[in-house]
């Protein structure tokens, strides 16, 4: 970077100095020779993997920052003055602030009390206000994109996925842009959002500042993503008055949010130090809406550090300077030429003398899940292995096991909804169908995925279709699987089952193997075969 220092751009700006750097773009403080003041140049850094269409689609939404910013003039809302492209690569040329983001305060701090919380979010409802009266949408305000100048003002920052009324969007072809966490629900659905789609995204910011934590928890972004579309938020604890208002603003239902004017209103009286019980709130659903249906991109999650991680349709890197995690979904669901496909079987299972409901939980307490299969029969599918613990997306009551070799690499870990209870004392056979049943609807197929396994090199960051659901016989009380495949003969195939209160998942990949997909499919359903009997004890 240093390096950098002293670059012209566009023969006008001059770099001075970085002022932060993350993996997906540096912000440097700049001089502009033509006017005489400094800026903030943003230089967003492409991933080098991603496909000629991305790189274009990830460069016209640096574009469309400035063209959405540069409608608005409002002291909340960071002002953009230019933007272009060099060497395929967009800068964007803006105010330059002086302070810290939201994301680097709570870093620092921790919390913060619920009456500055309050003040931050009457300045940043002040801004989506004045841009939705232009007709803008930001859909992605997150604590990243709050920046907190020294004088004390919440500005709003990067508008490069916003949706301005009457333009073409570049997400019409079915892409689904933003942060997990602070996607609403309603997007998740692929409904049209609204005004309201960033009054949730506000709440999920404002909350995270209060409490410490995101309001649907911790795990990586598949299980966030799944607890926004199914689950309540957490309770505040540390939000007092304003609490009321954040588990208002995050509704499940658009319609059952309060208006922009009772939001301001409860604002402004905790950011005064007041009790907000006489502004009149919509009453929260008494029961939760019917479970939606989750998009295929959004069912999966993150497993342990050293196991595969799928993000369907998910880039982690595109035109957003925050360390987040970018989620782009394609929905077209054609398969490339020379890629078999499967036949989606969704339907239960065939019924048995005992049903879920009429079943004794047989597993209680916490299995080795690196014990339950010899040594020598994971050396017939991963030669050379080295195993590696962890545990389920962070899920410390959901271990898992991963036994990764250069090239190739198979895992066992337990599966659970979001927020769901412990398997071991609290699950039963019958909610584990359920959770069974949730995981096998999620899993739709999609053309375009990019998929990670950690640990096994060469190929491991790949794209491709994911397959849908087939269901499997003979394995376990239930089970299905399904393939994603990359280039170069990469694929990665899953196996989801249940035995009795447990659903497991085994998975298998292999970014070297040209031998045919069949046996990688194989390899995992052998696997998954080896875990059942020893969990039968046979």
């Amino acid at each position: 970077m240093s390096g950098e220092i002293g670059r012209r751009l566009a023969d006008r700006y001059l770099l001075l100095e970085v002022l932060g750097s993350g993996g997906m773009g540096t912000v440097w403080r700049a001089r502009d020779e033509t006017l005489g003041r400094e800026v903030a140049v943003k230089e967003l850094r492409l991933a080098p993997d991603l496909e000629r269409e991305a790189r274009e689609q990830a460069a016209e939404r640096a574009v469309r920052e400035a063209q959405a910013a540069a409608r608005l003039r409002h002291p909340g809302v960071v002002v953009v003055h230019d933007a272009f492209l060099v060497e395929g690569a967009p800068w964007i040329i803006m105010q330059l602030l002086d302070g810290s983001s939201l994301d680097g305060v709570l870093a620092e701090r921790g919390v913060l009390p619920p009456e500055e919380v309050a003040r931050i979010g009457l300045d940043v409802l002040a801004a989506v206000e004045a841009a939705h009266a232009v007709g803008i949408l930001h859909r992605d305000i997150k604590p990243g994109n709050v920046f907190l100048t020294g004088e004390g003002r919440a500005v709003l920052t990067d508008f490069g996925i916003a949706t301005v009324e009457g333009q073409a969007t570049i997400t019409q072809s079915g892409m689904l842009v933003g942060s997990p966490g602070h996607i609403a629900p309603e997007r998740l659905r692929g409904e049209r959002p609204g005004p309201a789609s960033d009054l949730w995204s506000l709440a999920a910011t404002l909350y995270r500042a209060v409490e410490g934590r995101h309001p649907f928890g911790a795990g990586g972004p598949m299980a966030v993503l799944a607890a926004v579309l199914t689950a309540a938020p957490l309770p505040p604890s540390r939000a007092g008055e304003l609490g009321p208002l954040l588990l208002h603003l995050l509704a499940r239902d658009p319609n059952a949010r309060p208006a922009p004017a009772v939001a301001r209103a409860v604002l402004e009286r905790v950011a005064a130090g007041q009790p907000s019980g006489d502004v009149l709130l919509p009453p929260l659903p008494s029961a939760p809406p019917p479970e939606p249906t989750v998009p295929a991109a959004f069912a999966r999650r993150n497993r342990t550090r050293s196991g595969p991680l799928l993000l369907a349709g998910c880039v982690a890197a595109t035109a957003v300077l925050a360390a987040t995690a970018t989620v782009v979904v394609a929905a077209d669901r054609r398969a490339p030429a020379g890629v078999p496909t499967q036949t989606a079987t969704v339907a239960a299972p065939t019924p048995s003398a005992v049903t879920p409901s009429q079943e004794v939980a047989r597993f209680t307490v916490p299995l080795d899940m690196c014990a339950l299969v010899p040594v020598a029969k994971v050396r017939e599918l991963i030669p050379n292995y080295t195993r590696k613990e962890g545990v389920a997306s962070g899920d410390a009551d959901a271990p898992a096991c991963s036994w990764d070799a250069p090239g190739a690499g198979i895992s066992l870990e337990v599966r659970r909804p979001f927020g769901g209870p412990d398997p071991w004392s609290a699950t039963t056979p019958a909610r584990a169908h359920d959770a069974y049943l949730t995981f096998l609807r999620a899993a739709d197929g999609s053309d375009k995925v990019i998929w990670h396994y950690d640990g096994i090199g060469g190929e491991s960051i790949t794209s491709g279709p994911a397959t849908k659901a087939e269901k499997l016989d003979g394995i376990g009380d239930e089970a299905y699987t399904k393939d994603t495949y990359g280039r170069l003969g990469a694929q990665m195939t899953d196996v989801v089952f249940r035995v009795s209160n447990i659903v497991f998942e085994v998975t298998h990949a292999d970014v070297t193997d040209r031998t045919g997909k069949a046996k990688i499919r194989a390899k995992a359903q052998t696997m998954a075969r080896w875990v059942v009997a020893a969990l039968d004890g046979s």
